[in-house]
């Protein structure tokens, strides 16, 4: 067990991923974050991204995760997150049109927006896509 990481996924709707792993990777504020065993204690921020996660028997699992925070404390990583969708199940045709309209509402002067909430969503849409395999950003 000292040579693993209890890892879980979370977020407002629930979990998302739960179980043992050799790695983490999560999309960081500052760039990709590397976690393996026996880390040193850490709280951070998470940006939109990827995160993968490594099982003891090499099986990968990948995730477009929300922006969030990852703790890390003994041998145990917690992600907390917006939102986490394997990217094969990601509905490009939603993506398409979420970023659609967030860039429209972005170049729009005429309605009343928020503009911090209209760039988190083309942010969503952008990796939701990039990740999917469908990277017609």
């Amino acid at each position: 067990m000292a040579n693993e990481l209890t890892v879980e996924v979370r977020s407002p709707d629930g979990e998302i991923w739960s179980g043992i792993a050799v790695s983490v990777v999560v999309p960081g504020s500052s760039g990709s974050m590397g976690i393996l065993p026996k880390h040193a204690p850490l709280m951070s921020s998470l940006e939109v991204g990827l995160t993968t996660i490594r099982e003891p028997d090499k099986s990968e699992h990948r995730f477009v995760t929300g922006g969030g925070f990852v703790e890390i404390n003994q041998n145990r990583v917690l992600l907390l997150v917006d939102f986490g969708d394997r990217p094969e199940d990601v509905d490009v045709a939603r993506a398409e049109q979420s970023r659609d309209r967030a860039r429209e509402r972005l170049r729009s002067h005429k309605e009343v927006m928020d503009r911090a909430r209209a760039e988190a969503g083309l942010q969503r849409a952008l990796q939701r896509l990039l990740w999917a395999g469908k990277p017609r950003i």
